[in-house]
């Protein structure tokens, strides 16, 4: 995934794909530093992803055709023009309540901080 997202001119951050009982979740945690630029190229992300529609409302629209197969959902695949199907991404900044979707190894290490934290103004 990090590959992709340098591709698309994102840097610095450091994947992990999310697993469950019943294997991977289809979900990947992107972490960024724990600073005022980590959190800015995580806000950077985010707004790419809203922009084409595919944040957190985009991804809430998404699960709700309460169709998540990969190969039969027009909102998790898109077929180019030579015929390649091609997942979809979706992305958005996490909040606290989505420390729930984490694996346990992920969730003991997460730590909560409030944006006003990393404000220099302040």
């Amino acid at each position: 995934h990090l590959s992709l997202f340098s591709e698309l001119g994102f840097a610095g951050g450091k994947s992990k794909s999310l697993y469950g009982k019943e294997g991977h979740l289809g979900l990947t945690l992107i972490k960024f530093a724990n600073n005022p630029s980590g959190l800015k190229e995580a806000e950077r992300l985010a707004e790419f992803f809203e922009r084409q529609d595919h944040g957190r409302v985009g991804w809430s629209r998404a699960q709700a055709t309460h169709n998540l197969d990969p190969d039969t959902n027009p909102m998790l695949v898109e077929t180019d023009s030579r015929g390649e199907k091609k997942r979809i991404l979706y992305g958005c900044l996490a909040i606290s309540s989505d420390l729930d979707e984490l694996d346990s190894d992920s969730r003991k290490r997460a730590t909560v901080k409030s944006i006003k934290e990393f404000d220099p103004s302040d």
